[in-house]
């Protein structure tokens, strides 16, 4: 019976543990006689590519969450602050020379906020409009599904297994391991099958 069980862990582990292999290899099509070895992964690569770019933009990462951020309260703050830096140095660049004869009428750095607030106030006016048209144009400038694809088809086999193996091995290890003990229950099953026979 410990015979039985022994070879049933060891071929239930062994099948488990080369199956999980299998996945990734052999990596490039390899033909032996009738029979043609290729790995799941990398033959089924772009269909692979192309369901997780589909999962990606319809569970996780759509236009409309793109949407949702650059409509923030946080985004338009940070546009108006990027602006107003950048007002702030072409003001002093363009008007600096201008400095003394412009004082004569009101204090330089008092032109320099007023002209400032009038271009903040006219950014922050047309910037919902803006984002709003951004926004309607978003599906056809950013293609999620098509960006995700790319990016799964470019890497290499080699990192591709990587970072599955990374991201599963607790799971893949449990697996082979539940191959063994799988093994060894029906190594003892028949075990007790032939003795009744």
């Amino acid at each position: 019976m410990t015979v039985c069980a022994l070879a049933g862990a060891f071929i239930g582990y062994a099948t488990n543990w080369l199956a999980i292999r299998m996945l990734f290899r052999p990596r490039l099509r390899r033909t032996i006689g009738p029979f043609v070895l290729h790995g799941m992964i990398p033959a089924r690569r772009k269909v692979l590519a192309e369901k997780i770019a589909h999962v990606v933009e319809s569970e996780l990462i759509s236009h409309r969450d793109v949407s949702a951020v650059l409509d923030s309260e946080k985004v338009r703050d940070r546009i108006t602050s990027a602006c107003g830096e950048r007002i702030d140095l072409v003001i002093k660049e363009k008007l600096y020379t201008y400095g003394a004869m412009l004082s004569s009428i009101m204090p330089f750095e008092a032109i320099t906020a007023k002209i400032k607030e009038i271009f903040i106030e006219q950014i922050t006016g047309i910037l919902p409009e803006v984002i709003e048209t951004f926004k309607d144009d978003l599906e056809d400038v950013m293609d999620v599904r098509g960006m995700v694809a790319e990016k799964i088809e470019g890497f290499k086999i080699e990192k591709l297994e990587r970072i599955v193996l990374d991201v599963a091995k607790k799971e893949l290890r449990h697996i082979e391991i539940l191959g063994g003990i799988l093994g060894t229950v029906i190594g003892v099953v028949q075990f007790g099958i032939i003795r009744l026979f």
